[in-house]
Order: C-alpha cells, then structure tokens, then sequence
C-alpha cells in the first residue's frame, strides 16, 4: 500500500508539471486505478519551459501558438479603444507599416472594453481577458509586449514606445540578424 501510495504522488507531481499530460487514474469502486506507464510515457519539462511564454491555451479561440516560428508579436494592452496612451501608441505606429512586414511583426490589440484585433483577425471579450490573465494586465493597465518568434518575452512597456526602439530590438536579435543576412 505504501509503495503505491508513493507511485501516485509521483504521478500526480508529473500529471501537475506536465500541460500534456493524459488522464492517469480512474475511479472504480472507490479504488483509484494508476498506470505505471503513464509516469514513465509523460512528457518532461524543459529546465527554461518558465521563460518561455505560453502560447498554446485550448480555452481560446485566439491561439498565439499558431504564430511561433512565423511572426513576432506586439501585444498591445489597453483599457479601451478611447484610451490616451493607447492612441499615442498608434500614433507612433502610423507610417510604419512596411517596417512591420519586413520584420514579421504582427499587432495585437486587446482592450478591456471591447474585443481586440490580431492583424486581421477579431478577438472577442474571452481572448482578451484570457490574455490579460496570462500575462499578468491589470483591465486598467497600458502595457506593450514584445514577444520573439522562439516564443519568448522580449520587452514589455508601460508607457507608449516609439516603433523605432522596437525595430532596434528586434534587429539585434539573432534570429533577425539571420533574416537579414539571408535575404542579401
């Protein structure tokens, strides 16, 4: 009994630590069933898994995931369409489009009040307040993120950023480094 006592609590840290991880245990009979196999089978965690951001969550019909390796993201959270920094942070963007493209830049905005848009796909109210949740906004809270095609953060604003810094970021970084050389 103990040692499967110990074989569950193992299988329930892997099931907790795990995203992918299948259903291990049924109750029959008041008895819970475990598989061995399951443990063993599970998908690991990778040591740098807590940088990187989750982009994959089923409970959006907005999935960021589908963007990975194609597009960088600028996310831009706002309380609403009307807010002020949100409307200088466009304004900052006007004229910039080509510099998007050419960086595979998509723009995402979410407001609290309202949907949002990715390029041009709607975002209704859940995906934004998904969102939100995920990446810690306050539904007051001006903030842009930066996120790189590997998936990860790689800068965060809370006040309006001209789209120049943002290109110089993005342009030392070496995935784009390699994008630029390659298309010489």
């Amino acid at each position: 009994m103990l040692i499967r006592s110990s074989i569950l609590a193992l299988l329930l840290i892997s099931a907790t630590s795990s995203s992918n991880f299948t259903q291990f245990s049924d109750r029959v009979s008041g008895k819970i069933k475990t598989s061995t196999t399951a443990f063993f089978n599970a998908p690991k965690t990778k040591p740098t898994d807590d940088l990187v951001v989750n982009l994959a969550d089923n409970n959006m019909a907005f999935n960021l995931n589908s963007y990975q390796w194609k597009n960088r993201l600028l996310l831009v959270f706002a309380p609403s369409k009307t807010s002020d920094l949100y409307w200088q942070q466009m304004q900052l963007f006007q004229e910039q489009k080509a510099g998007f493209s050419e960086r595979d830049l998509v723009l995402v905005e979410m407001f609290t009040e309202g949907a949002g848009r990715a390029g041009d796909k709607t975002l209704d109210q859940a995906d934004v307040a998904q969102m939100q949740k995920q990446f810690n906004i306050a539904p007051q809270e001006f903030r842009t993120i930066l996120i790189g095609k590997d998936g990860t953060s790689k800068r965060s604003d809370s006040q309006p950023v001209k789209s120049e810094v943002i290109f110089q970021e993005i342009d030392a970084m070496p995935m784009r480094q390699q994008e630029m050389r390659d298309s010489q």
